[in-house]
């Protein structure tokens, strides 16, 4: 599928980053989709959901199970949110 060496580039770019930088821009990037709305707020919470999707596949070996699981509904919970700010209950896209 990937080669070794480039995921660990990758991983290694990750881990290079502080974490609180990269928590803070992810939930900056949510925060700021769930307050704008529209099509730039569906657009900033996509590039966040991405995000976190990315971050998932990438250290999928490496992180245990319980985690794996806790990143994953982090996602699908921001991604029913933006479905939920996007098409509200019985009615058209707020786009």
């Amino acid at each position: 599928m990937t080669d070794p060496t480039f995921r660990e580039d990758l991983i290694n770019r990750l881990f290079r980053v502080p974490a609180k930088v990269s928590a803070g821009v992810l939930i900056v990037t949510i925060a700021l989709g769930l307050i704008i709305g529209g099509m730039v707020g569906a657009i900033l919470l996509g590039l966040a959901i991405l995000a976190l999707l990315g971050m998932l596949v990438l250290l999928w070996p490496d992180i245990p199970p319980a985690e794996r699981m806790m990143r994953l509904a982090i996602a699908l919970v921001v991604a029913a949110v933006a479905v939920v700010r996007i098409v509200p209950p019985g009615g058209s896209p707020n786009l």
